[in-house]
């Protein structure tokens, strides 16, 4: 294809193969005005560059990829957009691919009809991927987009006419999105989705138009892995320590286990272990609770638990000899394990001599999603067999999850995405992989913990799943940040810097100063039924500040039990977690 063949009426490998390269391009250089779309202005997984990311995939393998075939190249997009997608906008986005290549499978070349066709499955496949869609998001536009093409096909256009159309009908339908969506309204501001379709197309046309050849193309710099935390998981097994972390040495012994009975009471429970040494967790029902705590002496924490009911699945790990070993069980200045095949943090290392002596391995194995490092430790200790790095601001893509699922000696896994943003993608590696794989319905990481704490390694795949989701149902969820921009909204005006509070996706609160922010969303959440309440701490609180902040709570709400852990998380002040 070159400047004098824009009035093409067939479309091959190569001419689609560079207009992905050339909209990748045109996307990287308007993903931030996506960006600032966002209704919420926190610093989350933002829908600009979660889209950007998941078409630099697919680019990513059509650089190396030459073929004539229109349905090979769409094929290799359709995979590699999917393996890279991030976030509930990526996924979508990918999704289109794949109806796309659906369309175009088989053709080594295609016509305006075949091409417009295409677009339909591509709609079919990405409405099939959302459980309850939406109007005035992504879709929406996506639909209209379609309608477009069928129209330019009735006019018998060339695909530069068709594209035109195509768009004029995707603009008119994103202008509606906010007359469909209260939130967008109110916010002023379009879908950002929907947005970045419009943006895809406007790049596929400007290759048409620019007659692009694809020679010596070079994708933008600094795009993949340019999310906190890389592009890979960061997997550890279960209660591994860091060869730099430091551990309490008054409690040396990791104790966890389940108490059975009936009419348990978790608060007492609670109560009772409390100073007998620290990162005490304990959650739970009436008919079964579960305990995890750092003691010097679990041979007392045993007894006291005895007094309310028989004690099962108990685990006693010596933290000295873990760290012990992973301090010294390494390679001298390659942060590698002897032995090992590849860089720390590219995947699960099995120890093939422990499994020749006979190791037991658990019949379900979990993945969670940490945004921390103080979080990931907690999830492995309390039983996560793989954790990746994720959150807001860093979704993992469907990739990162297949291979963190892939890793486990385990045939049957769940997953806890623990953020709403990774859902979707959690969804999507479910059915890439030849396990039997169950997604927890985890939104954030409070709940992720309370769904952990309900696992039972006797129960069914199935069994742990509804039990985990019913228990992460029943922990609320508040956030305390930044904002990046200036918005409206739950009418509270904001402005970019603020400290805003939020709890289960609402604004509730905006502050001036961190504390404040904090005191004033955790009074708008509580209804009076709450026990207990427990905050997790991110990198930009020091342990004296949570310690001042817990000891005002307490004066403030003296019937809540109050907890307080360094989850290590960027952007986000505070997790809080009520229940």
């Amino acid at each position: 294809m070159n400047g004098k063949e824009e009035n093409i009426f067939t479309l091959h490998g190569k001419d689609l193969r560079h207009m992905i390269l050339e909209a990748c391009n045109y996307f990287e250089q308007h993903k931030e005005s996506i960006n600032d779309l966002n209704v919420f202005p926190v610093p989350d997984g933002d829908t600009g560059t979660n889209m950007s990311l998941t078409l630099k995939a697919a680019a990513d393998a059509l650089l190396t990829f030459q073929s004539e075939s229109i349905g090979e190249v769409a094929g290799i997009a359709a995979r590699s957009s999917l393996m890279g997608a991030r976030g509930n906008s990526g996924v979508i986005f990918s999704q289109l691919f794949r109806g796309i290549a659906r369309g175009l499978t088989g053709k080594d070349e295609a016509t305006l009809y075949e091409v417009g066709r295409a677009f339909q499955y591509g709609i079919v496949y990405a409405y099939n991927a959302v459980s309850k869609p939406i109007e005035g998001t992504i879709l929406t536009v996506a639909r209209e987009i379609a309608r477009g093409s069928r129209e330019a096909v009735q006019s018998s256009l060339n695909f530069a006419g068709l594209l035109q159309i195509a768009l004029e009908c995707g603009k008119k339908a994103l202008d509606q999105t906010p007359e469909l969506l209260p939130a967008l309204k109110e916010a002023g501001v379009v879908d950002a989705g929907g947005l970045g379709l419009i943006v895809f197309l406007e790049g596929c046309l400007q290759s048409i138009l620019k007659g692009a050849t694809g020679d010596g193309f070079v994708l933008p710099r600094g795009i993949a892995g340019s999310f906190a935390g890389g592009g890979g998981p960061i997997i550890n097994g279960p209660g591994i320590l860091e060869p730099d972390e430091q551990f309490d040495e008054r409690y040396p012994y990791c104790t966890e286990f389940l108490i059975r009975g009936g009419g348990l009471s978790v608060g007492k429970i609670r109560k009772d272990l409390v100073g007998q040494g620290d990162s005490l967790l304990v959650a739970g029902e009436e008919e079964i609770v579960k305990v995890h705590i750092h003691t010097d002496d679990p041979g007392n924490i045993l007894q006291i638990c005895l007094q309310c009911g028989s004690l099962h699945d108990i685990k006693i790990d010596n933290m000295a000899d873990q760290f012990k070993e992973t301090r010294w069980g390494r390679t001298p200045g390659t942060g590698e394990q002897d032995g090992a095949s590849g860089p720390a943090g590219a995947g699960l290392e099995v120890d093939a001599a422990s499994v020749a002596a006979g190791a037991i391995i658990e019949q379900i194995g979990i993945v969670a999603v940490s945004p921390g490092k103080g979080l990931a430790e907690m999830f492995t200790s309390l039983g996560a067999d793989g954790i990746i790095a994720g959150g807001q601001s860093m979704n993992p893509s469907v990739e990162d999850i297949v291979k963190a699922i892939e890793s486990l000696a385990q045939e049957m896994v769940l997953i806890l995405p623990n953020n709403n943003n990774i859902r979707f993608a959690a969804g999507q590696a479910v059915k890439l992989v030849e396990k039997e794989v169950a997604v927890v319905d985890t939104r954030s990481v409070p709940q992720g913990i309370a769904a952990l704490l309900a696992f039972d390694r006797d129960a069914s795949l199935s069994l742990n799943h509804t039990r985990m989701c019913k228990r992460a149902l029943q922990v609320k969820t508040g956030e305390v940040t930044f904002a990046v921009r200036d918005a409206h909204i739950n009418n509270i005006e904001i402005k970019e810097n603020d400290i805003i509070g939020l709890s289960d996706g609402d604004l509730l609160f905006r502050g001036e100063n961190v504390d404040e922010t904090t005191m004033g969303l955790i009074g708008a959440m509580l209804t009076g039924e709450e026990e207990l309440l427990t905050l997790f701490y991110g990198q930009e609180i020091s342990s004296a500040q949570v310690e001042l902040l817990a000891g005002q709570i307490s004066k403030a709400y003296p019937f809540l039990d109050v907890e307080f852990y360094n989850g290590g998380q960027p952007l986000y002040y505070y997790f809080i977690s009520l229940e």
